[in-house]
């Protein structure tokens, strides 16, 4: 019986880890209207990470985005690339497989 409920609840644990991978779509670099230039390819995400777009601008001008994974805790945030720099990274997230595919100019969260 023992025996018998240790390989239910394994089974449980193994099936809610694979419902928890969210595949993302990954590209190192993509420009509007010409698609990726590097690592176009799917990837499997940890556990919370969450699917994202970031867009990668020097002042108001975007220069490329990128596709992939990151934390949750990036989600929404714009980061700078230093001090000094005006270059900044915006994260836009989803939570489905392979929602990170497609976006408008300007993705949003």
């Amino acid at each position: 019986m023992t025996m018998k409920v240790l390989l239910v609840g394994l089974t449980l644990v193994l099936c809610i880890g694979v419902v928890e991978a969210l595949q993302c779509k990954v590209c190192k670099y993509k420009l509007p209207l010409l698609g990726c230039f590097r690592g176009a390819n799917e990837t499997t995400c940890e556990r919370r990470e969450k699917c994202a777009i970031i867009k990668t601008s020097l002042g108001k001008v975007t220069l490329y985005y990128q596709q992939g994974c990151t934390s949750a805790m990036n989600c929404g945030r714009e980061r700078a690339a230093d001090a000094e720099s005006r270059l900044t990274s915006h994260y836009s997230c989803c939570e489905t497989d392979l929602c990170n595919e497609e976006w408008d100019e300007d993705p949003t969260d």
